[in-house]
């Protein structure tokens, strides 16, 4: 998606409105490779004024994530407002468009969840048996079952245990 410098740049002050679809298929973020399905809607306005571009931009989309506690993929809706400033001098002389595909991608970034859940009540996985506590309970002979003891009590538990 573009933007046409030229109509930013005739009327000063006033806001040029943009809207259209972005394909971008996958970004990264942080650690993790992110699927986007199908386009990013995005729109807003830019007008210029002080040697700044200044951006109002709206995205909006869904993006296949996995659960941060038991790994079951979702899909994660975003809708995220953004307000940017563009120095005049990262634009080169000359340039004709603003491409606007890296703002609309640092919009996707900040509206989504840092650690996203399946449910806000999510259990996740059992560290000892691996089991999905969200479908099945712990496996036969889970170490989680057990009741564990505190390091700072068992000299006390044993004494209680040999009287």
């Amino acid at each position: 998606m573009r933007l046409e410098l030229k109509q930013v740049w005739a009327n000063p002050g006033r806001p040029v409105l943009f809207s259209g679809e972005e394909d971008l298929g996958t970004i990264r973020w942080y650690d993790e490779t992110l699927h986007l399905e199908g386009p990013v809607e995005a729109n807003g306005s830019a007008f210029y004024q002080d040697d700044h571009i200044y951006l109002f931009l709206h995205v909006r989309g869904v993006i296949h994530r996995s659960c941060s506690r038991c790994l079951v993929d979702i899909l994660e809706h975003f809708d995220k407002d953004e307000f940017l400033e563009v120095p005049i001098d990262e634009v080169p002389p000359g340039m004709q468009y603003l491409e606007l595909r890296p703002y609309i991608e640092n919009g996707v970034r900040l509206a989504i969840e840092r650690k996203p859940l399946c449910k806000p009540d999510c259990k996740g996985i059992c560290p000892h048996c691996g089991a999905n506590l969200n479908v099945e309970g712990h496996k036969l002979g889970c170490q989680a079952l057990e009741k564990e003891v505190d390091p700072r009590w068992a000299k006390l538990k044993e004494l209680l245990t040999s009287q």
